[in-house]
């Protein structure tokens, strides 16, 4: 799924579509063939509810959008874009998979009445499917529709089609969420090579989204060296929006990427960088860019309160932690001792006073069972 933000046009195309497909009812109260106005008050009401509930309660949220579509069904009639658009509503919110493909299905089916079936003109709509699946985290359905979608671009736009490559990459972002990493490899890669072909602001982007997406394979494999250089290949594109909050992201992967390949010095230069750019209240403290987890095959079997594995630290203008001392209520050496080594590890963005680092002292983590 792509990260939303306003500098730069990641998911132009995506966030337009999300907005036809969830802001479309804005404009559904309006005059419709011959219905009555019970009929109309009673589907407005469900369809308000269904937007009332959806993220608060998602069971009356459910009824509340199976009324809207079948009222809408006999409002806006069996082939309607709208009648598809209530249908994906409901189905999203169905607990059971099949049932829920099922609603999907007619969905599609109301596309494909409209736009004619296997034609161009359904590889939009089956991706919108997808997306809006994946932001509901049904993976397995998203994929299924994003697969679809890809079909139908390979046969109408060619398989080096720059659309075909960023629905490509739809699916290996998918993939890479579900932990299925030969899959995301292969998508991401075979997307990456398509849009290397393309020079637009859209094909540009998603190329970008490609290098993240490659980096954090490589970090959740675990093949530190593999990552760094699609990161920083990103971070030439995006570093001309140091506040973004995906060059951020991207700066701390790269700091995950170095401290694991024991090049603390290369992190510092993302570290700084953050620091300048997120600026921090004087009494807030600082939160960690990098954590490591402590090593448990030595600790004691002694089990602690959460409060008691508390640890003070300082933070040097270069963002590592200095001086630390476990102040919980710890007696046991061995654990105060793989405290200490881990929290020596972290790595923070300093807090920076009229455009300089500096020290901060008095910094505090509670490492959690």
């Amino acid at each position: 799924m792509v990260i939303a933000f306003v500098p730069i046009l990641l998911e132009a195309q995506l966030f337009t579509n999300r907005l036809l497909t969830h802001l479309v009812f804005l404009f559904i109260p309006i005059q419709i063939f011959a219905q009555s106005t019970v009929e109309l008050e009673d589907f407005n009401s469900a369809y308000l509810e269904y937007g009332n509930t959806r993220d608060s309660n998602p069971e009356i949220a459910r009824e509340a959008a199976r009324r809207a579509y079948s009222i809408g069904r006999r409002i806006f009639g069996e082939t309607n874009e709208r009648t598809a658009m209530l249908a994906v509503n409901y189905a999203i919110l169905l607990q059971d998979e099949a049932e829920s493909q099922e609603v999907l299905d007619e969905a599609v089916t109301i596309y494909q009445e409209i736009f004619g079936f296997g034609n161009e003109a359904m590889i939009d709509p089956l991706s919108n499917l997808g997306q809006m699946l994946a932001d509901f985290d049904r993976i397995h359905l998203a994929s299924q529709y994003y697969a679809r979608s890809l079909q139908l671009g390979k046969a109408h736009l060619g398989g080096n089609a720059s659309k075909v490559g960023a629905i490509s990459l739809e699916l290996g972002a998918l993939a890479l969420r579900a932990e299925q990493f030969d899959t995301a490899y292969s998508r991401i890669i075979e997307a990456r090579e398509i849009l290397l072909s393309y020079f637009d602001a859209g094909s540009r982007s998603n190329l970008v989204r490609a290098n993240l997406l490659l980096g954090d394979y490589f970090l959740k494999t675990k093949q530190y060296e593999q990552a760094v250089e699609p990161l920083l290949i990103a971070l030439q594109w995006l570093s001309r929006y140091p506040n973004a909050n995906i060059t951020l992201q991207n700066r701390v992967a790269l700091i995950e990427a170095y401290e694991n390949l024991g090049m603390s010095e290369e992190s510092t230069e993302h570290c700084l960088s953050i620091g300048s750019s997120r600026r921090v209240r004087e009494n807030e403290r600082l939160r960690p860019l990098y954590t490591v987890e402590l090593d448990t095959a030595e600790l004691p079997a002694a089990s602690y309160k959460e409060d008691d594995l508390r640890v003070a630290f300082t933070v040097d203008r270069e963002g590592f932690v200095r001086d630390p001392v476990v102040i919980g209520n710890v007696d046991n050496e061995i654990l105060k001792t793989h405290l200490l080594h881990a929290v020596r590890k972290f790595r923070f963005a300093p807090r920076f006073v009229d455009g300089d680092a500096v020290t901060t002292q008095n910094q505090e983590y509670v490492f959690r069972n």
